[in-house]
């Protein structure tokens, strides 16, 4: 059915209408972006300032069933959308001679979608982004009216297609979490940058944030700096090892480290001198005291492993690969130290986390480092990278082992390599370049 012969008076009104569909379309992209940007706590903060009753209405809306609201706005933003295309149609149409239905409707199609693109998605969407809040407030009334209004349709809409999610293997879409992770660090950078909270405190609390994302990998004590017993040292040898290591546990091994068969208390070896004298020292061997292994694997999350100590009692855990051979260790110092920072014993001799500053933005590093550690303490971002520790980041960056004096600058750092052996790197000077 061909339209009727073109009046100017007609198309006039149909262009017009054309313009505010598009409005509408514009309108309810920016209102989808602006509801989406509102995390719950700035809703909660919006319910608790505003005094007005109508306004805590329509923000506890928001608040409370925000997958009603996008509905909503979905619906309502399709219906003019596909309106604005079959207008345009019937406009396009009235202006080529009869029997060209098809040329119309491509036409249309073509000049509809790059105008609903622009002018009804993209730039209202990215202009809602920058101005959230405000959109918000002028938009939120209108589309909580409308919800209600639609409630019966938004409610079968949702109905049928939580029907397909449950029949495709999926979850009933769920409320998203009051605060979510994102949002308690945004406040405490917030609160540093305010003075409310202190650089240490915002540390501290993002350590304990990170605990369930940490592996104990990233904690670890290396094989390779492990301080170790074999299973026929005398409880003379392990006293001698004590004093000149300052630890109070020690991995037992026999034959090699790969097997680990237990680990020596230096309360236990205190509790036998007290018992039966010095004079069993020279001949007792620590595996006679010696206590079961508590091993796991080098994925396991450091939040875990916090209440896997708790559970059996231990505070050393010797990590192993897939191969069962011997990574490292982890204690629950190095777990409380990666929320607290680095924490110092009597035998400690004075601060040494292996940063050292030398001059503003400048200092000299241990490569056996973290880089999470150098991250906390410097308030910087390193690059991803698979290696855990500053002389792996720079082992991965040059492909080799440096010489000493090398140099490198890297995303804003520059390193120089200060020592070296042969087969690691030991010692990094780190610039933070401004």
């Amino acid at each position: 059915m061909e339209p009727e012969p073109l009046s100017y008076s007609s198309l006039a009104f149909e262009i017009l209408l054309l313009f505010v569909l598009l409005g509408f379309s514009a309108f309810f992209s920016s209102s989808e972006t602006a509801l989406s940007s509102m995390s719950k706590l700035k809703l909660k903060s919006m319910l608790d300032q505003t005094d007005n009753a109508e306004k805590k209405k329509v923000i506890h809306t928001a608040l409370h069933k925000p997958n009603q609201l996008l509905t909503t706005i979905l619906v309502l933003n399709n219906f003019v959308n596909i309106f604005a295309s079959s207008l345009s149609t019937l406009i396009v149409l009235r202006w080529l001679p009869p029997g060209n239905a098809s040329t119309a409707a491509a036409i249309s199609t073509g000049v509809m979608t790059f105008v609903i693109l622009i002018f009804g998605e993209i730039t209202p969407k990215i202009f809602s982004t920058q101005r959230a809040e405000r959109i918000f407030h002028r938009c939120i009334s209108f589309i909580s009216f409308a919800s209600y209004v639609l409630s019966p349709l938004v409610f079968l809409l949702v109905a049928i297609s939580n029907f397909f999610i449950r029949i495709l293997g999926g979850k009933k879409v769920q409320e998203p979490p009051f605060i979510t992770e994102d949002d308690i660090l945004s406040v405490m950078s917030v609160g540093e940058k305010e003075g409310a909270i202190e650089l240490e405190e915002r540390k501290m609390l993002t350590g304990a944030l990170e605990m369930k994302e940490t592996t104990v990998r990233e904690i670890m004590v290396p094989r390779v700096d492990m301080v170790v017993l074999e299973e026929n040292k005398t409880l003379q040898d392990a006293i001698k090892t004590i004093q000149e290591e300052g630890f109070s546990r020690f991995p037992v091994f026999r034959d090699n480290v790969d097997n680990i068969i237990g680990v020596v208390y230096a309360k236990d070896i205190l509790k036998t001198l007290h018992e039966r004298g010095y004079e069993v020292l020279p001949k007792m061997k620590v595996k006679e005291i010696m206590h079961p292994p508590f091993f796991i694997p080098e994925t396991k999350k450091i939040n875990a492993l916090l209440q896997d100590f708790k559970l059996n009692l231990v505070h050393l855990a010797v990590i192993v690969d897939e191969y069962g051979g011997t990574e490292g260790l982890v204690t629950i110092e190095d777990i409380i130290e990666q929320v607290m920072g680095e924490i110092m014993d009597e035998f400690d001799e004075g601060e040494n986390t292996g940063v050292r500053k030398t001059s503003d933005f400048e200092y000299i590093i241990d490569s056996k480092v973290p880089i999470n550690d150098i991250e906390r303490e410097l308030d910087i971002d390193f690059p991803d990278t698979e290696f855990e520790t500053l002389g792996g980041y720079l082992l991965e960056r040059f492909e080799r082992v440096p010489k000493v004096g090398e140099e490198m600058q890297v995303n804003g750092f520059h390193f120089k390599i200060l020592a070296a052996s042969r087969s690691k790197i030991e010692k990094i000077r780190f610039k933070i370049i401004k």
